[in-house]
């Protein structure tokens, strides 16, 4: 039965295909959107992106309160005070003063410190934000690609099979097959019906979760992207770890600045009534507090900040170990593409000269039809693995930049 199977669907591909060199499917293309428009299309549509902007508007509020010397809001203070018993001096005392805690030197410059290192940290956040929206994106667009090329590929099987089903049917009706082979006929096409409608549906998921990611109806011109001809820059999820631990280092510095509250200063306005003077009596005054500070006051604060720091360091490790293993194997992905696309197009140019050669053959009666069709369907699978392959090199182009860390 597997033997009557594949010999009648090699009928049927000789019946259908033309006699001409079969072309490989095209990979799906769009043009006039880039993949740079489609990286800031789902930039503009992250949520995290929403919030590590947000971030930078409280680090700059927190930039600015830096700048000030001042610790806390200054207080305006009132008083009056009268003699209400029977003295003969008819004392009255009125007062106004006005006091706030003020930043040292060293607190001052550590406050700004550290928030210049959050300025810091959340720029490059924001670096490393975007560069993994780009990898969604990348992933998406040649994951939509790749499920096409599929659909592409069941849809060119159906049609052949469909058109060896007619060619069945009518070799039926006029007596030259049995109805049980126009009855396998049937239902190798059904099966590839089925195989169409699920290929259409995997094609429709991917590029549905691509417009759902950068809000864009299709896929930018899937071309490989440019590869970086020297150095490529600093990865941006390296430099937000670095960040990270730079601002953590800084916390620390505050900390060990603020072992003390920072000291107060008052200064007040008097005004003295009495009897006996012929005038008023006016004084102002300066007050001045400094707090005592000890290591205890802040140990909590300065060991949280120990822990943080000893975090940080460890994720911007690890990341520097696992940018370095990712930018190994997409290298080592990359030259395979390129090898496995360098071997598909020569398997490919190879078949086609092996069917031109079967083709003239079997016209001056060499060679047989079984072999000229196995040699036309070997073609036509040469034709479609090439065109996965290109896919796949343009996925390992994405991915190869992308552990890089650089961003279309």
């Amino acid at each position: 039965m597997r033997t009557c199977r594949l010999s009648l669907y090699l009928i049927g591909v000789a019946l259908v295909l033309p006699c001409q060199v079969i072309a490989a499917p095209s990979a799906p293309t769009v043009v006039g959107t880039t993949l740079k428009q489609a990286v800031e299309s789902a930039w503009q549509r992250a949520p995290a992106a929403r919030t590590v902007e947000a971030r930078q508007d409280e680090v700059l509020a927190a930039r600015d309160n830096a700048r000030s010397w001042l610790a806390s809001n200054p207080t305006l203070g009132l008083s009056q005070r009268t003699d209400q018993g029977s003295s003969e001096r008819d004392q009255r005392e009125s007062e106004i003063s006005i006091s706030s805690s003020f930043w040292l030197p060293g607190q001052k410059s550590a406050r700004e410190a550290l928030a210049a290192r959050s300025t810091e940290e959340v720029t490059a956040h924001i670096g490393a934000t975007r560069l993994a929206v780009a990898g969604l994106v990348r992933n998406r667009m040649w994951e939509a690609a790749a499920a096409q090329v599929r659909l592409e590929e069941k849809q060119d099987h159906l049609h052949h099979l469909e058109g060896l089903l007619d060619e069945v049917q009518r070799r039926v009706k006029a007596g030259d097959l049995a109805r049980s082979d126009g009855l396998l006929a049937q239902q190798e096409v059904l099966a590839a019906r089925i195989d169409v409608a699920n290929a259409r549906t995997a094609a429709f998921e991917a590029l549905a979760r691509y417009r759902a990611l950068t809000g864009l109806p299709d896929l930018p011109a899937l071309d490989p992207e440019p590869l970086p001809d020297g150095n490529a820059p600093a990865n941006p999820r390296l430099a937000a770890a670095q960040a990270s631990e730079q601002r953590a280092r800084a916390a620390l510095r505050l900390a060990a600045a603020s072992r003390s509250a920072p000291p107060t200063i008052a200064l007040s306005v008097r005004r003295e009534d009495e009897r006996l003077l012929r005038e008023p009596v006016n004084s102002i005054g300066v007050a001045l507090q400094i707090p005592i500070g000890t290591a205890a006051r802040n140990r909590t604060n300065e060991a949280q900040a120990q822990t943080v720091i000893a975090t940080v360091a460890a994720e911007a490790a690890e990341i520097q170990a696992n940018a370095v293993a990712d930018i190994e194997i997409a290298k080592e992905r990359l030259a395979n593409a390129r090898t496995a696309l360098e071997t598909a197009t020569a398997r490919a140019a190879a078949l086609h000269e092996h069917t031109a050669l079967f083709e003239k053959a079997f016209r001056q009666g060499e060679k047989g039809l079984a072999e000229l069709l196995r040699s036309r369907a070997l073609t036509h699978e040469a034709d479609v693995a090439v065109a996965q392959q290109k896919v796949a090199l343009g996925l390992a182009h994405a991915q190869f930049n992308q552990a890089l860390g650089i961003l279309p």
